[in-house]
């Protein structure tokens, strides 16, 4: 071929000329100049992904919201506040905190908040009525900027407001003591030259979400999606550090305040904006779980001693097996998708044998040709097992809102510090990796459970001799109940040990009739619950009814396992706080009983459960 041909070939074959994928990205004139959006939309991450960013300007928020359910728009921003909220449908407490007025400290007190599972319901109801959210940010923070200090109802009462945004020259401080702002420049040279004492309060937070069409974000492959949501990512954090710096910027003025509302202030003033009194006290119990998320972990925990090394040739072998589609990629944060193909594709492959005691390594290199097939891979699982000299193998069943890269990488961690005497399988099914994709979870979950199923019965068949235990964690816990449901229905012998049932989202009817069954295969069943676990709240209040991982009040207890409350945040607690970790040790490792771990005893209805406390 001569020359010139190649150099043709070369430059239609460049990434750099490769015509780039364009994402519709639907925002009003209100959101353009936002730093979340202006970030978004340059972002370089995008660009190296082959995405580019075309604006399709719209009237309204309720224009971005149609344009993205109609497929007009891959991509849109609007606003949730109270209209927008009832556009999309009725919302409870845990959205419309967001946006109360004075409950708030800070910027960064804003950013907790919306971290907490007060965010996570905001945007869940956005993701209920066809939309697929992927971030919320603070689109503005409005201010007071008050002449004397506000401390009471009645200070409030008193306030004379200039025009939103406007100066308090001297004219307008005849009228006017206050004025609101979101704390732009001319607020701040304003504040600088300003003849007296200034007292800042935090007001009312405006959050945005970002969200994409359903139709368009299911097509897309797990390296185009990983770029979206690292790009939004990094949006928001530039967004709230614009926020902060202009907050810090005029709380450093040496003639400004910061106005510290007293609580019965902040409770009249957000009871205003509630409706009532009796909303106000349904509202502040979320907001007080979302205290205790936020801030209740003030002093970390100590760490647990470390378990004795179990004896064994060599160290915990980390394998996954997986139903996911392969979609070929060269590392396993975008090796598996989301799709559930059919015939299905068992994939497994090796992760990594951790050092104990080690911070656990990254992920490896994704192989090009990884072993294929409920019997190979069984083969595979049981030979690393057993030339570890191992006795059991541990399978972690993954919940919704989680990615293989999720998985792979809690696998390794248990495989560092769980000092288990065994192999570690992490199986992850096709869950979508969002917390706004729960419908189709919901599917994948029941869908990938007959795999799993052939992979267990292959593995008793090859290994009778080897024990197998299970963790599940949140939806993956719908998996493991209906598979030792089934089971133990077949009458079939195998060797199952110990299955752990962490936060699970189960109906509580449900996970009791499924489990008259199941407990009769096993050994030691253990079911972790709390009331501060953002997720099962939010899955709780999408149901109207607790769920089997919903704690305190709602615990549930039933013959055939052991309940325990565990009074901690989060909804990973059972594999990330130190106290739940070394009860679960304690399970898998030596097979102790509630009693034998040394937790507090309770009683409800007569069964009896126990208590991790904070």
């Amino acid at each position: 071929m001569k020359f010139w041909h190649l150099l043709v070939v070369a430059l239609l074959w460049s990434p750099g000329l490769a015509q780039a994928a364009e994402l519709r990205f639907a925002v009003t004139a209100a959101f353009a100049d936002d730093p979340f959006v202006k970030s978004f939309a340059a972002s370089k991450v995008l660009a190296g992904a082959g995405l580019a960013i075309v604006e399709k300007p719209v009237a309204s928020d309720a224009e971005a919201m149609a344009a993205l359910k109609n497929g007009e728009a891959d991509l849109g921003v609007f606003a949730l506040d109270e209209a927008d909220r009832k556009a999309l449908q009725p919302t409870g407490a845990a959205a419309s905190l967001l946006s109360r007025p004075y409950l708030f400290k800070s910027a960064k007190e804003v950013f907790l908040m919306q971290d907490s599972f007060l965010g996570a319901s905001a945007a869940a109801d956005a993701g209920r009525t066809g939309l697929f959210p992927l971030k919320i940010w603070s689109h503005s923070i409005e201010y007071l900027l008050t002449r004397a200090p506000v401390r009471t109802r009645e200070d409030f009462d008193n306030l004379r407001m200039a025009a939103k945004g406007g100066a308090m020259d001297e004219t307008k401080a005849r009228q006017a003591n206050a004025m609101q702002t979101h704390l732009d420049a001319t607020t701040l040279s304003f504040a600088e030259n300003f003849a007296g004492t200034l007292y800042l309060t935090v007001g009312k937070p405006e959050t945005g979400l970002l969200a994409a069409a359903p139709a368009s974000w299911m097509k897309r492959s797990e390296f185009e999606k990983n770029a979206i949501t690292t790009a939004a990512e990094q949006a928001r954090a530039m967004a709230n550090a614009e926020l902060v710096a202009r907050e810090d910027a005029i709380r450093r003025l040496p003639n400004v305040e910061i106005n510290r509302l007293d609580h019965d202030a902040r409770m009249a003033m957000a009871m205003r904006a509630a409706g009532g009194e009796a909303a106000m006290k349904r509202d502040m119990a979320m907001w007080r779980k979302a205290e205790i998320e936020v801030h209740g972990m003030a002093a970390p925990p100590s760490k647990p001693p470390a378990e004795p090394a179990p004896k064994m040739k060599m160290n915990s072998p980390v394998f996954f097996a997986t139903d996911r589609d392969d979609e070929g990629g060269a590392d396993f944060v975008s090796r598996f998708g989301a799709r559930r193909l059919d015939p299905y594709r068992m994939t497994c492959g090796l992760l990594g044998a951790p050092a104990r005691h080690a911070p656990p390594p990254s992920l490896p290199s994704a192989p090009p040709n990884l072993a294929m097939g409920v019997d190979e891979c069984a083969q595979e699982i049981v030979a690393a097992t057993r030339a570890a000299e191992a006795s059991k193998i541990l399978i972690l069943i993954h919940g919704f809102n989680t990615s293989f890269r999720g998985v792979a990488e809690l696998a390794l961690e248990l495989g560092a510090n769980l000092d288990y005497a065994g192999a570690i399988v992490a199986w992850s099914w096709p869950s979508e990796g969002s917390a706004f994709a729960y419908p189709y979870d919901e599917d994948s979950s029941a869908w990938s459970e007959p795999h799993l199923a052939d992979l267990v019965t292959r593995i008793a068949a090859i290994a009778p001799d080897l024990r197998i235990d299970f963790v599940a964690h949140s939806m993956g816990n719908r998996i493991l109940l209906q598979m030792l449901r089934d089971f133990a229905l077949e009458k079939a012998k195998l060797p199952i040990g110990v299955a752990v049932f962490a936060a699970p989202d189960v109906s509580q009817d449900v996970f009791r009739q499924q489990l008259r069954q199941a407990n009769k295969i096993g050994a030691l069943r253990t079911l972790y619950a709390s009331e501060y676990d953002r997720a099962i709240l939010i899955s709780q209040g999408y149901h109207s009814a607790p769920r089997a991982g919903s704690g305190g009040a709602d615990i549930l207890v039933a013959g055939g396992i052991e309940s325990v409350d565990a009074q901690l945040s989060g909804h990973s607690y059972v594999f990330a706080e130190p106290k739940a970790m070394n009860d679960f040790k304690k399970i898998v490792n030596r097979e102790m009983t509630a009693p034998q771990r040394g937790l507090p005893e309770r009683e409800k209805s007569g069964e009896a459960y126990w208590l991790i406390e904070p």
